[in-house]
């Protein structure tokens, strides 16, 4: 097998795969870096300077890792493309994938689970949303026989680490970012996930598992965390809350209506959500027959994301030949938003928005508890 991108994921996984959790059947034969030589000396041995992946072939060539024997690449490079059209090759070239990319899963997952299919190979994606909560099997899989209908999640762990560090220190948000990067939590830059693009890309995947519905990330409303100051985070703790950035989705099919938002959202302390702190996500998912289940796991950090990444490998270890079915995806007949607060707000005056427990439905807080 090979990895693309050995960064702090990539090296993690490279790490699992070479110590006692070492998968059977798995042998990890090459790794790709744009990078590769520097990162082979910096990043390729433990502290002590033993090598504990002597024998793996190095590469800055994505076309080394096309036409080599590995059977299945873990795909970390991130961002939309190239990686959308690398995985795309690789499963043309015969190769199973797993991928912690949520962004080219909400936005190509179906018609590259359709191609995976065809190739008679697999696409796997547990790392994508929940880090090490393993969301994308329990609604695609484990609730596969139960209508779902609302799921209500802190989904980003960068955004929740930042905010339970403000709430337990007092300290402005800034100081909280820093924490979170010198913890590995956060990138350099961290306004994807606290505008909520993360979350929502996140979230469109979860509409497809869990409603069988195609929804683009940019349909989804997010209102931004970032202007969250240490005033706003004492007034939700005086108001017996927790400020939580939350995902939302509910799916109501007689109407085949969505309503579909991100937003930092003051909910109970003694909550779930309230509950997670530090890179934790959190989620309830309600369904027709089963009623609320909850989960809960690390979503940040890159030990974190390598359980999903490992458990996706496992998977495919035990049954190369199975075919996952592709997904019959339809689209909403329309996407709700954030019910108003005394008057409509478009996407740009939401942004920034603190919203209270006056200006959240119902539902989300009643389902916080």
């Amino acid at each position: 097998m090979a990895i693309l991108g050995f960064g702090t994921v990539g090296s993690a996984v490279a790490r699992r795969l070479s110590g006692p959790d070492a998968i059977h059947g798995l042998e990890l034969t090459h790794i790709f870096d744009r990078r590769a030589a520097e990162k082979h000396t910096r990043l390729g041995h433990h502290r002590d300077g033993r090598g504990f992946i002597a024998d793996v072939a190095w590469t800055g060539q994505f076309e080394d890792i096309v036409t080599s024997d590995a059977d299945v690449v873990v795909e970390l490079v991130g961002g939309v493309e190239p990686a959308a059209g690398w995985i795309r090759e690789l499963l043309a070239a015969g190769k199973s994938v797993v991928t912690a990319n949520k962004q080219v899963i909400a936005r190509h997952g179906p018609d590259l689970l359709r191609f995976a299919a065809r190739q008679g190979r697999q696409l796997r994606f547990e790392a994508a949303v929940g880090g090490a909560m393993p969301i994308v099997r329990a609604v695609g899989e484990g609730l596969a026989g139960d209508r779902i209908t609302r799921i209500v999640a802190v989904l980003n762990g960068t955004t929740n680490a930042v905010l339970s560090r403000m709430e337990s220190t007092g300290c402005a948000m800034a100081d909280a970012l820093a924490d979170a990067r010198a913890r590995g939590y956060a990138e350099a830059d961290a306004s994807a996930d606290l505008d909520g693009l993360d979350a929502a890309a996140k979230l469109s995947i979860l509409c497809g598992l869990a409603f069988g519905l195609r929804v683009d990330p940019s349909e989804i409303e997010t209102c931004s965390s970032a202007s969250i100051g240490p005033g706003d985070v004492a007034q939700a703790h005086r108001q017996g809350g927790a400020l939580r950035q939350i995902a939302h989705a509910e799916y109501h099919q007689a109407l085949a209506a969505l309503t579909a938002w991100v937003a930092p959202v003051i909910v109970p302390r003694a909550s779930i959500f309230g509950r997670a702190t530090g890179p934790q996500n959190a989620a309830l998912v309600t369904s027709t027959y089963s009623g609320e289940i909850g989960m809960s796991g690390a979503g940040a950090g890159g030990d974190a994301t390598a359980v999903a990444i490992l458990s996706d490998l496992g998977a495919i270890a035990k049954d190369r030949s199975a075919v996952v079915p592709p997904p019959a995806w339809s689209r909403p007949s329309v996407i709700l938003g954030r019910p108003p607060s005394g008057r409509e707000r478009g996407r740009e005056e939401c942004r920034g928005h603190l919203a209270d427990e006056g200006q959240v439905s119902g539902a989300v807080l009643a389902e916080a508890v």
